[in-house]
């Protein structure tokens, strides 16, 4: 008996017969039911926990293999991984950094309206702590408005820019997935966030109008939680000494090895200021083998520099 020759199945009609691919107009019709669903609860959701006044809008949907469509975005996005039980164990949410820089900044005061569009650049470790102010809002209206059976709450990684996604396991099949898009308005900023979910959950999603929550916050404990972390956070101290003036046509000449007193002839003061702002005068001194300055007095409150260092961060 002599073996048949066969030819390789086609891997999409192989995803296809096997559930895991479907076609565009099921996956846009339930992408589209998902992108009006998180229209219509996300700002008020947001508002109420955050005080922030945000518009959302469904844009459109892409499809194709998750990494490609992740490869896709833009450089400055951040992610999130998520699962939710009895529903999807590999959806993705992607935010654009400039929308949590934003919404960062009016929590520190700033106005909405008089936003500019944030220079692009990656989240820092402070935007990337906020960023569930966001994320988990969107993962909660995802969990409310899909049929998961023993409500059970999603499961997110933590924050991280797309430059940092990590790298898959050995055997790690990358899955046909689409990419729901959803139109951001905050103020004078217009922006998007993504949810990425593989096409063998979204085959088998009946959207439905969630609930309204009442696991609700006060803004104020988003307030404090920023303020956690900046207090956390590195900061660069600087010292600063007054020297004896000098005139500009000293100062061109002066050579290595060259001395200039302190302006001071008793004890030496120096000011102390961390990210430009003044905190403290002190006395200028020497500990061991090491020179050191010793606060005598404050300049600026502890809020007053905070919120300096929470709008520069």
């Amino acid at each position: 008996m002599t073996a048949r020759n066969t030819l390789p199945i086609d891997p999409k009609l192989l995803a296809i017969m096997t559930g895991e691919l479907g076609n565009n107009s099921r996956i846009g019709k339930t992408c589209s039911e998902l992108g009006a669903v998180f229209a219509s609860f996300l700002p008020d959701l947001i508002e109420t926990e955050a005080n922030l006044k945000f518009a959302f809008g469904y844009e459109h949907c892409e499809t194709g293999l998750k990494d490609d469509l992740i490869a896709e975005l833009d450089d400055y996005m951040v992610l999130i991984d998520g699962s939710l039980k009895n529903w999807c164990t590999d959806f993705t949410i992607a935010v654009p950094a400039q929308v949590i820089v934003a919404m960062v900044e009016c929590l520190l005061g700033g106005d909405p309206d008089s936003l500019v569009e944030p220079v692009g650049r990656p989240a820092s470790s402070i935007e990337l702590e906020m960023a569930p102010m966001i994320s988990d809002k969107i993962a909660s209206v995802l969990k409310s408005a899909v049929n998961a059976p023993g409500n059970y709450e999603p499961i997110l990684s933590k924050p991280y820019n797309v430059k940092d996604k990590p790298k898959h396991a050995d055997d790690y099949v990358d899955p046909f997935a689409a990419m729901v898009r959803i139109k951001v308005e905050f103020g004078a900023l217009t922006s998007h966030f993504c949810v990425l979910i593989p096409h063998k959950n979204l085959l088998k999603t009946v959207v439905q109008a969630p609930r309204a929550s009442n696991a609700l916050r006060a803004s104020v404990e988003w307030s404090d939680l920023l303020k956690e972390q900046v207090k956390r956070s590195d900061v660069r101290v600087e010292a600063r000494i007054h020297l004896t003036p000098l005139r500009l046509g000293a100062i061109s000449r002066l050579q290595v090895g060259d001395v200039i007193p302190f302006l001071e002839k008793g004890d030496v003061t120096a000011q102390v200021s961390a990210n430009g702002r003044d905190l403290y005068d002190c006395e200028f001194g020497r500990a061991g083998e090491r020179y050191m300055v010793r606060v005598k007095d404050t300049i600026g409150g502890e809020n007053d520099l905070l919120n300096d260092l929470m709008a520069k961060s």
